[in-house]
């Protein structure tokens, strides 16, 4: 079911992400992972944040377990492997350390079941997941933990599944509007102009904010736009300016400030997954002609939806399969639990 969507795409890696809480990332997580087992794919996975924990730390629910099969490679912080040492054979080492302890690479003697955590930054995913792939690991699977859409950063990881839960929301207007919007953002057109592009790859490699103005690539002395002091808006709105190449991320508060520095400008980000602005924000900002567009697309593979909360209410299963579907299309949506084959 869906191991058939990641491989029919050639993904050697995926992240799972949620829209909330408790969305259901676990089951799905679960479900990946004994669809290769029972293809004798080997995977190895790893998670921004925390996940595998036994209960929710806010709500103090109990959640369940990641369950990992014989064989399969694990990232995570090494003292969170203690509790069952004799499960696990250390392969490998990475260059991460947490608070929880370094990252090790370990590889499950037996089925059992893990707690992974230990990583936080983007640079410290990526590191983990090529470990995982040069010790064996065919596919890398990826936990975007609570709203943590960094796993799901092109750079990083090939495609991304986004779960919808009815934990979200008791209201299913409000999980399929707020499903409609994570779309809007993950399809964020790629930004065809040479000389965008090419501020926008100076932007990512350099971590400072670079504009193309009157034909030339222009650097500016700030990391972002919210620290650029009122003597340099000034002389920003001196130039004409296509567009900005921002490195971070797109907020609120920045949309305001380019708006203060002139007028809406087209800005260029490394990806959807920078994109913390609300809907609220970005439709202003588009009224007013500004836009965002991406150096790279994130690849949405599939939606997976539960409709059941654990606060012990629930959606009619093929409603809200029929209401996501049609505002993810032509993206496949499935049910983990509740679709046969």
């Amino acid at each position: 079911m869906l191991l058939d969507l990641l491989m029919g795409e050639g993904l050697q890696s995926a992240a799972v992400i949620g829209l909330s809480k408790n969305a259901g990332k676990t089951t799905v997580f679960n479900a990946l992972i004994m669809e290769a087992k029972e293809r004798s794919i080997p995977v190895g996975l790893v998670s921004i944040g925390v996940d595998g924990e036994e209960r929710d730390v806010w709500s103090l629910q109990k959640k369940p377990p990641v369950k990992v099969p014989r064989g399969c490679l694990v990232a995570t912080a090494g003292p969170l492997l203690e509790d069952r040492a004799g499960e696990w054979e250390l392969v490998d080492t990475a260059s991460v350390h947490s608070p929880l302890g370094p990252v090790v690479i370990a590889r499950a003697l037996k089925s059992t079941e893990v707690k992974l955590a230990g990583i936080t930054r983007v640079e410290s995913l990526r590191e983990a997941q090529a470990r995982l792939q040069q010790n064996g690991a065919e596919l890398v699977l990826a936990d975007g933990a609570y709203d943590r859409k960094a796993a799901a950063c092109p750079l990083v990881t090939d495609g991304a599944i986004c779960v919808a839960g009815a934990a979200l929301s008791p209201s299913m207007d409000t999980v399929i509007r707020r499903m409609e919007e994570t779309i809007r953002l993950f399809q964020l057109p790629q930004t065809t102009e040479s000389l965008w592009r090419l501020a926008g790859e100076r932007a990512l490699a350099e971590g400072r904010v670079y504009g193309v103005a009157e034909g030339e690539i222009v650097p500016l002395p700030v990391s972002s736009l919210l620290a650029a002091s009122s003597t340099w808006q000034k002389r920003l709105r001196k130039r004409e300016w296509e567009c900005w190449a921002i490195p971070g991320m797109a907020t609120d508060r920045l949309l305001q400030k380019v708006e203060e520095a002139g007028r809406p400008l087209p800005l260029v980000l490394t990806d959807p997954t920078r994109c913390f602005a609300s809907m609220s924000a970005l439709r202003g900002y588009f009224r007013k002609g500004g836009s965002l567009q991406v150096l790279y697309g994130v690849k949405l593979v599939a939606v997976a939806v539960n409709p059941v909360s654990p606060e012990g209410y629930g959606f009619d299963p093929v409603e809200m399969k029929r209401r996501v579907s049609e505002v993810c299309h032509p993206v496949p949506v499935v049910d983990v639990v509740r679709d046969v084959g």
